[in-house]
């Protein structure tokens, strides 16, 4: 065991007041309040945090009771919510704009960093998840796609059970210069992964760039995400019709192959085509084709930034497997949100106090950040004397240097039954005379 200075040490409490200080400069003048409401919003903030983000009790309300036990410590002279449904009360009026608050002052920070530009912009991984819900009544009519057809439109009995399934669909941006999650949208089983995406983009900065796989298509969805100026990065497959073997010299410049993505539907309402590049890299040790409308990257620059997109995925397995967020436990939709965005921005604010932590160089550990945060909230809750020194143990959350490793983690023995359609090769047909005619006017 190594030596540590003893003067390096403090209360578990005073770790956890310093931890929770960044939340006094979060704005909250734009909340609006019920005119009765007396419960302090700062701490409304903390007990949502350390209920949800930073504990790992089996249930609800031992989650609530550790939680409201070290911010009673923390806090004082200020009215808190005296019970898990007096908090849910508060988070159910106000809980979508504390959230927001807190992110916008989450991004403020983040943007201020010298990782915010990536290739000069800000890039953003996109992908969904479902979170499993319990099955009540209210889960089932506000996420289950069955709520929403009659039980006649199944033809089979297992097509309607299937239906029945109750999940929180949740579309998420990654900030892929730092690994923190900062924009999501919440919607049930049936809601499209795009869908989602579209109504956020109006929160994303400016001139952001979008890293996706190769669901992200669609000539109405890429024209939405060009008219809000962002730009995307999506891998092609398939699914994909192109154009290509275009002589457009002079009109545009491109690195990679030129082509243009302008299905039949929108050639006959008279939509212009949409101008991409095509180019094949190769990520790891497999072949993929990607599609980008920022036609000055090159094969390099695009192959890092998908590569740098798996991280999303990364991300989700942490807070589904190693959180043991899977399955949410709230029984209501409106709990059930609160549960699940209040659970992002905990992780969010562990990461960041994380991320100053470790030494420069070496890569985080989510799933140690967060359980020495966890041990904490426990230690201040239970009333431990004994010291400890928070930001030598968040130092020491870097992952292990598996760079000599050889073997496969994936088990050979493991039964996959789930086998995935390969995403192929996109169509690239040659354009006819006509529709070079066309697409130069256009273009």
């Amino acid at each position: 065991m190594s030596h540590q200075d003893k003067k390096d040490l403090r209360t578990p409490l005073a770790e956890l007041k310093e931890l929770l200080a960044p939340i006094s400069k979060v704005d909250l003048a734009s909340v609006a309040r019920h005119g009765n409401a007396i419960v302090d919003l700062n701490t409304a903030i903390v007990m949502a945090l350390l209920t949800f983000g930073w504990n790992q009790q089996q249930t609800l309300g031992d989650c609530f009771d550790d939680a409201n036990a070290a911010t009673r410590r923390s806090f004082s002279g200020v009215v808190m919510a005296g019970s898990f449904q007096a908090l849910m009360v508060v988070l159910r009026v106000c809980g979508d704009a504390l959230a927001q608050a807190v992110s916008l002052h989450m991004i403020g920070h983040l943007s201020q960093s010298t990782d915010w530009l990536l290739l000069g912009r800000p890039t953003f991984a996109v992908d969904g998840s479902q979170f499993a819900v319990p099955r009540t009544a209210k889960n089932l009519a506000a996420f289950a796609a069955a709520s929403r057809k009659a039980k006649s439109a199944y033809k089979k009995k297992s097509d309607y059970a299937k239906a029945k399934t109750t999940q929180v669909a949740v579309s998420l941006c990654l900030h892929l210069g730092t690994g923190f999650p900062a924009f999501w949208n919440f919607g049930g089983s049936a809601d499209s992964e795009r869908g989602l995406l579209l109504a956020m983009l109006n929160r994303l900065p400016d001139n952001s760039r979008l890293v996706m796989d190769a669901y992200y298509f669609g000539f109405d969805f890429w024209n939405c995400l060009i008219d809000h100026g962002v730009t995307f990065v999506v891998r092609a497959g398939k699914n994909i019709d192109l154009l290509g073997q275009l002589k457009l010299q002079g009109k545009v410049k491109c690195r990679g192959t030129l082509v243009l993505y302008w299905p039949q539907n929108a050639i006959d309402a008279g939509s212009p085509p949409i101008v991409l590049s095509l180019v094949t890299v190769m990520v790891g040790r497999k072949k993929m084709f990607l599609l980008t409308n920022e036609l000055t990257l090159d094969e390099d620059q695009l192959a890092k930034l998908y590569a740098k997109r798996w991280a999303v995925e990364v991300f989700f397995r942490t807070v589904k497997q190693s959180y043991l967020r899977a399955k949410l436990r709230s029984r209501t939709p409106e709990n059930a949100k609160q549960e699940i965005q209040w659970t992002l921005i905990g992780i969010w604010m562990a990461l960041t106090e994380g991320a100053q932590s470790i030494p420069s160089g070496e890569r985080l550990s989510p799933v140690r950040v967060l359980r020495v945060i966890c041990r904490l909230l426990l230690a201040v809750s239970r009333h431990s004397h004994q010291k400890l020194n928070l930001h030598g143990e968040l130092s020491q959350c870097v992952l292990a240097d598996e760079s000599s490793r050889q073997s496969e983690k994936n088990s050979k023995d493991y039964p996959r039954k789930k086998r995935k359609r390969q995403t192929g090769e996109p169509n690239v047909k040659p354009i006819s005379k006509t529709l070079r005619t066309l697409a130069i006017e256009a273009i």
